[in-house]
Parts: C-alpha cells; sequence; structure tokens
C-alpha cells in the first residue's frame, strides 16, 4: 500500500511528470529530485498540433527511454494567464472559498478574455511565419472593406464577412495545410465558455494603497482544463495541475529573499518579473508576435521603471542567450545575468524546472503558481489528509493509552521477579568467582604456550642467520672461484643463474621437521657457456666436474650443440646445471 496516495500530507512526490506545449509542439521530461538536486531522468518531445494524439506519442517516447509510466503530472501552457492583481484581502485575514473565488474571478474574467484574443487564427499564423504581419493586415482590411496593396473598394463586396483564414488561403498568402495546423492548435489554446479555473497566492501589501495587497492569480478556461485533465487520465495520468507558458522560471532565481528582475523571453511574448523579500512586486507581460525578442523585453523593463542598481535576470532560449543579454547589456547599460540551470537541455525548459523545483522542492512557490482542478485547496480543517492525519493521532492516543496499563502491569510483575532474583544473588556470585579463577587458570595456561612457541621461533631463526646463511654465502663464492679457475681463453660464460631449486619444509625459521628418508636436492644453478671448439668444451666439463666436486655439487645435463656465438663466430653451446644433494635421515630437519 502507498500511504503518500491516500495521505499526500506525509510526503512529497520524488519525480514528476513535467510537460509543457506552446500549442504545435508538446514535450516532457521526467524529473527527480536527487540529493536536494533537480535531475532529468527522461525527457521527449513530439512535433504534432493535435494534442490528443501528441500526448500518447509522447509517453510512448518517455517509456522507449525507460520511464515506467503512470504517476502525477503538470502542464504547462500558453493558455494559462498569469497575473498580479491587487485585493483588499489580508492574507491573515482570509475571505470564505466562494467569496475569494467571485473576488478572483471577477478581477481576471475580462483579463483571461483578452488573453484568449491572442490566440486568433491571425495570431497563430504571424507567429508560426506563415504569414508577415503586412500580409495579415492586408487580410483585416480586405474583410472589413478598407482600401489596401491587395486591391481596392471593389472587393468589399467579394471578401466582406469572409473568415480570416478561409481569406488568407483564397489570396495565397497561407497553405490549407498551415491553416489547418493553426485551427487544430487553437483548440488546445482558447475555449468559449465563461467559466473559469483559477488559483491564488498571496504575496506583499501594496505600498501606496492600505489595507490592499498584491495576488498572484493563474486561471484558465474551464472547458479546456477538464479537456486536458481527461486527455491526461485516459493515459492514465493524473494532471494535477496546469502553470503558465512563461514565469515559472523565476522560482530558480540563485538569492530569492533579494530584489531581482527577472526578463522571460518566449516566441512572441516578454515577460518581466520584479521580485523582493521572496514575494513578487510587479509583473508586466508584452504579448506582440511581430516584434522581436529585444524590442520586447526593453519594453517590459521600462514598463516596470526600475532601479538600476537591481540585479536583471534573463530566461530564455539557451541558444539565443548570448546574443539577448550582449543586446541588453549595450542597450541598458547595465550588467545582465543569465538565469540558467545545469539540468536545462534543448528539450527541458528553465520554465519546466522551475515548475518542477516548485513541485518538489517547494521553493519559489510564490513565484509559480498553477491551476488546480476544482480551485485552490479548502482550508486545512476540510482537507481529506489533515482529517486522517486527526483520525491517525486518535489511534495513536488511544494506542498509548493501551501501552501505559500494559506497562504498569509489566512494572509489577519486574517487582516480583526482582525479588526472586534476590534470592540467588549468593549462589550467582559465588558461580561468578569459581568461573573468574578458571578463566585466570586458562589465560595462564595459553601464555605459558605463547611463550614456548615464541622460544622455538627464535632458536629456528637464529639457526637460520647462524648456519643457513654463511653455508649459502660460502657455497655461491665457491662457484663463482671455481669458474674463475676452470673458464679458460676459449670459453666465455654468458649466464649464472640460480633455477630449478626444490622448496624444501625446512629451509625457513618457521621450517618443521622432515619425515624424509632420502636425498634432496637443495640447491641448482644454471650455467650457459659457449666454447670455440668441441674439445674445449668437453674440458670445460670436465674441469667443471672435478673442481665442483668437493663442495658435495654434481654436474647434470650437459648438452653440447653447435652454436654462433658473439661476433657470429661458429662454437658450440654448453648448458650446464649444477645441484646439491643431500641426505636426510628420519626425524632430522634441514636447513
Amino acid at each position: 500500500m502507498n500511504l503518500k496516495q491516500y495521505l499526500p500530507l506525509f510526503g512529497k512526490a520524488s519525480e514528476i511528470l513535467v510537460c509543457e506545449t506552446d500549442g504545435f509542439s508538446l514535450r516532457g521530461a521526467v524529473i527527480a529530485l536527487v540529493d536536494k538536486q533537480l535531475k532529468v531522468l527522461h525527457q521527449a518531445t513530439i512535433s504534432q498540433v493535435d494534442m490528443a494524439q501528441a500526448l500518447p506519442d509522447l509517453l510512448t517516447a518517455l517509456q522507449n527511454s525507460g520511464w515506467q509510466g503512470g504517476g502525477s503530472a503538470v502542464l504547462l501552457s500558453p493558455a494559462v494567464l498569469s497575473t498580479l492583481v491587487e485585493l483588499p484581502v489580508n492574507p491573515q485575514k482570509p475571505r470564505p472559498l466562494q467569496q475569494m473565488m467571485a473576488l478572483v474571478q471577477g478581477e481576471v474574467d475580462v483579463l483571461l478574455m483578452q488573453h484568449m484574443t491572442r490566440w486568433s487564427v491571425g495570431h497563430l499564423l504571424v507567429g508560426r511565419g506563415y504569414l508577415t504581419a503586412e500580409q495579415a493586415q492586408a487580410v483585416m482590411d480586405l474583410q472589413q472593406g478598407r482600401p489596401n496593396p491587395a486591391g481596392g473598394l471593389e472587393l468589399q463586396d467579394k471578401y466582406s464577412f469572409r473568415r480570416f483564414g478561409d481569406l488568407a488561403v483564397e489570396l495565397g498568402y497561407i497553405k490549407a495545410s498551415q491553416l489547418a495546423a493553426c485551427l487544430t492548435g487553437q483548440e488546445w489554446l482558447k475555449a468559449e465558455d465563461d467559466l473559469i479555473e483559477c488559483n491564488w497566492i498571496h504575496q506583499g501589501a501594496v505600498d501606496d494603497v492600505p489595507g490592499t495587497f498584491n495576488w498572484l492569480v493563474s486561471c484558465i478556461s474551464q472547458s479546456l482544463f477538464q479537456r486536458w485533465v481527461a486527455a491526461f487520465t485516459k493515459q492514465g495520468l493524473n494532471l494535477t495541475a496546469m502553470y503558465p507558458y512563461a514565469g515559472c522560471s523565476t522560482s530558480l532565481l540563485p538569492e530569492m529573499n533579494a530584489a531581482n528582475i527577472v526578463l522571460e523571453s518566449r516566441m512572441g511574448l516578454a515577460l518581466t518579473v520584479r521580485t523582493e523579500t521572496g514575494q513578487i512586486t510587479q509583473q508586466q507581460a508584452d504579448f506582440n508576435v511581430a516584434k522581436p525578442a529585444l524590442a520586447l523585453c526593453l519594453e517590459a523593463y521600462h514598463a516596470l521603471q526600475a532601479n538600476t542598481r537591481e540585479p536583471v535576470w534573463v530566461a530564455c532560449e539557451q541558444e539565443n542567450a548570448a546574443t539577448l543579454i550582449s543586446e541588453l547589456q549595450q542597450a541598458l547599460g547595465i550588467e545582465v545575468h543569465l538565469l540558467t540551470h545545469a539540468a536545462v537541455t534543448e528539450l527541458v525548459s528553465l520554465g519546466m524546472l522551475g515548475v518542477a523545483n516548485c513541485v518538489l522542492n517547494s521553493a519559489g512557490k510564490h513565484f509559480c503558481l498553477g491551476v488546480r482542478e476544482g480551485g485552490p485547496p479548502p482550508p486545512p480543517m476540510q482537507r481529506l489528509e489533515v482529517r486522517a492525519t486527526m483520525l491517525a493521532a486518535c489511534l495513536l492516543l488511544a494506542l498509548v493509552g493501551t501501552e501505559l496499563s500494559l506497562y504498569l502491569r509489566h512494572a509489577q510483575a519486574e517487582a516480583e521477579l526482582h525479588d526472586l532474583k534476590g534470592k540467588w544473588s549468593s549462589l550467582d556470585t559465588a558461580s561468578k568467582r569459581i568461573q573468574a579463577e578458571i578463566k585466570a587458570i586458562k589465560l595462564r595456561t595459553q601464555d605459558l604456550e605463547k611463550q614456548h612457541a615464541e622460544q622455538a621461533r627464535l632458536k629456528a631463526m637464529l639457526n637460520f642467520y647462524n648456519v643457513a646463511i654463511p653455508e649459502r654465502v660460502a657455497l655461491i663464492q665457491n662457484i663463482l672461484g671455481t669458474l674463475q679457475s676452470t673458464v679458460s681463453n676459449e670459453v666465455i660464460i654468458i649466464s649464472l643463474d640460480e633455477g630449478g631449486k626444490k622448496q624444501l619444509p625446512a629451509r625457513s625459521p618457521l621450517s618443521v621437521f622432515s619425515e624424509l628418508n632420502k636425498s634432496q636436492e637443495i640447491e641448482s644453478f644454471m650455467i650457459d657457456a659457449w666454447a670455440l671448439t668441441e674439445a674445449t668444451a668437453q674440458t670445460f666439463i670436465q674441469n667443471m666436474q672435478r673442481a665442483v666436486a668437493p663442495y658435495q655439487l654434481k654436474v647434470n645435463d650437459t648438452p653440447v650443440l653447435s652454436a654462433k656465438g658473439p661476433l657470429n663466430l661458429d662454437g658450440f653451446s654448453v648448458k650446464m646445471r649444477l645441484i646439491k644433494l643431500q641426505a636426510t635421515e628420519q626425524g632430522q630437519a634441514i636447513l
């Protein structure tokens, strides 16, 4: 059983699916919180204007990259309006939910209608680059019967009251497929109903109007929101909230409590946000698909009447960031900083990371506000998780009472047991004393055994250093002396190696007693020589046999073979093996 599924108050999700759409494509990323840092686990994008088809394609692409699917999701969409409104409501004295809902909807109703006009067919065609601003104006003039370069007043009867898209296709400005794409995308950006889903969060007080406070409000058409929820539910996902397309990157500010100005540039949109002490004090949005990003950012910045000492942060697409920052610095004459994050990629925007940071890490929650189904959450005492917590607390109190009763009965039993243990204390003391004496005797016995073993080891070590090593040194010196005396002018010693010596049990200070009763090969030397003639080689071998005999050495394996020698001279190779044998008796150790 997953406790978080029923009691969300007890924990936050460790990862979440964050999706973002601009109306013509859909991209998503599974973002997790690892060691208090955001990490992108999976990411994908789908270029499809029909979001009903784009969503399952996106989820399939994510699952192909290793995502398990299911869980919660959030969505960033241009259809969500986020704005700052002034309300005579003190956050310390909140109004009832329905009354607050009415106040907020009264403020944003007109603003949302104006916002949805931005997603008309003409704006979408110009925004996608299918139509220029001049062509769009010409089409509108023909619709309304005004003279324009495309034709005079004689076209009024022919083109008046025609739909904008059909007229643009007929004039040859756009293709029918481009119009169809914009109409399909428009269905997921605007709706015709008057019902609004909205959410709000308090900011600071308005300086020049006592008793009035700023409230950050996010809203969207209810039917459009429900359409998105149904699309995610069909794929087995729970769409918990929808967030605005621009503005969420503010939650990634490095210093949220300081004064900052954030310029977020999106396609045809520039949003300027001023923050102070962790709250939004001003917000200005400029929307114009025909203007470049620099012009929109400058207009939005100057509308704030900002102080030049306030730090300015720019949030935009990474490939355009350097150019936009350079142009802003030249135009404003101030330093402009880039707002970015280590997890930003081509498929993961700053806004997506800002939402993930707000949902998973609760950072910048006053800067990033999403729309929930059914509006903002009810008061704490009306929430299911709070009631479940209170029920769990009552059960815990009952459990504590039962445990206390059992503890008292256990204490009484412990007292009786203590009396019984006292009667046996004397016997236990005597038993411990006897065991201690036995243990001491065992320890003394072990010490004696260790001393005997140490004495034997020292004795073996002395024998090794006093006898074995000097004998070894003398043997090597004798072999070298023998070679010096037996090698003639026609013989060359190429190498003298020690090899093939068998390891005996009694060759170190830790040797054990040998039980073998036979000869053992205790030394072995390999001599590689070269002689000018075969006779010289045989003579060298015979001389070596006579010379090493006094040292109990025996010459074995003496093949004489024809071989090239130094300076590529013809001669004979002599390989000789000197071994030393030592007979062992039963019970006698060889050192």
